[in-house]
């Protein structure tokens, strides 16, 4: 019996590089951090598992702040109205990000969020594989 095409046998999952990688970026950070945990082996998947959680923790952290932000700019007018201009700028800068991550997982190539992973890299050192 051969295996498919799309099988990895370097590769705790099974999966083709760019199919774990693709699916570990896919919903950040919980499929990262699944993958991070399950996959030793690729270390393709294994980077966009890293990816992912950055990216999703980044992408909660500042939700909280908006959030937050938000509570406190209600009742302010001219502010309350700049900003949610200025938060539906970042939701859409970090939705076209996700979808760029996606993009590059999936073809298998080798790509870092901008700021986001040079920061958390500098802070987390032990978790870049």
């Amino acid at each position: 019996m051969s295996s498919s095409p799309s099988s990895n046998p370097n590769s705790d999952t099974g999966l083709a590089s760019n199919l774990a990688s693709g699916l570990a970026a896919l919903v950040p950070p919980f499929t990262g951090i699944i993958f991070y945990f399950i996959e030793k082996k690729d270390s393709l998947a294994r980077h966009w598992a890293v990816q992912s959680i950055f990216f999703g923790c980044t992408w909660f952290v500042l939700w909280i702040a908006y959030s937050i932000l938000g509570v406190v700019f209600f009742h302010i007018p001219l502010v309350n109205a700049l900003y949610f201009l200025l938060a539906w700028v970042l939701e859409l800068a970090g939705f076209i990000l996700w979808l760029i991550g996606i993009i590059n997982a999936f073809q298998g190539k080798r790509w870092e969020y901008p700021i986001i992973s040079e920061q958390c890299k500098r802070l987390f050192p032990k978790l870049v594989p």
